[in-house]
């Protein structure tokens, strides 16, 4: 079994020790004080029953951004948390939290290669009610302390090119470089979308873009 990495180390005891209503870590988001960001706890038993509701009432308002299209519900969030999220060494998410307690939104990271130090952003979702710029400040806030405390230096996001995000996230600073036809599958309860390079007529794309951040 290959070494973790300090970064791989850092992610999963910030996993294991985060729980609601507990202190612990917060990324500032900006100068003066913004908001912060802090993990959402997924320990089975300690997961944020508030955290629990935004995450499905945001979803459902977004549900068409998705690559899974489905109607969520408090206990299918909760058990995602507890066993999609939880269990994966590569995923985790946070909520932005302004300075007054409000939860406005969440920001997330995925699909991270430790031994290439490769990131994304994911799962990027705005309540609706966060000050213009928040949002982007707090993904730059999260993909700069991806980069520096978890060392991750290729830091990316894959976007569906029917979602409008794909103009926020050129405004964070992400810059296309590739777009694969995806198709729509039909299962129990939603609809799944996949990649397919040979669609012909596809519907949507997915747009891979990925960030610069600046040394300073």
């Amino acid at each position: 079994m290959k070494a973790q990495t300090p970064g791989q180390r850092l992610f999963a005891a910030i996993k294991q020790t985060a729980r609601a209503g507990e202190p612990g870590l917060v990324v500032p988001v900006g100068q003066p004080l913004a908001a912060v960001v802090r993990p959402i706890a997924t320990l089975p038993g300690h997961i944020d029953a508030l955290d629990v509701q935004l995450l499905t009432d945001w979803r459902n308002r977004h549900v068409k951004s998705f690559l899974t299209e489905f109607v969520s519900t408090p206990e299918r969030t909760t058990a995602w948390l507890a066993g999609v999220v939880h269990e994966n060494p590569s995923k985790m998410l946070f909520m932005v939290e302004t300075p007054d307690g409000e939860r406005v939104g969440h920001v997330g990271l995925g699909f991270i290669d430790w031994e290439l130090g490769y990131g994304e952003a994911d799962a990027i979702v705005s309540g609706g009610s966060s000050p213009p710029g928040l949002m982007k400040a707090s993904l730059l806030a999260l993909m700069r302390w991806a980069r520096d405390a978890l060392g991750l230096q290729t830091l990316a996001v894959r976007v569906r090119s029917d979602n409008p995000a794909v103009e926020f996230y050129r405004k964070v600073g992400f810059q296309e470089y590739q777009r694969v036809p995806i198709v729509a599958t039909t299962v129990a309860g939603g609809v799944d979308w996949s990649e397919d390079p040979g669609a012909a007529c596809a519907p949507a794309s997915l747009v891979y873009m990925q960030l610069q951040l600046p040394n300073v």
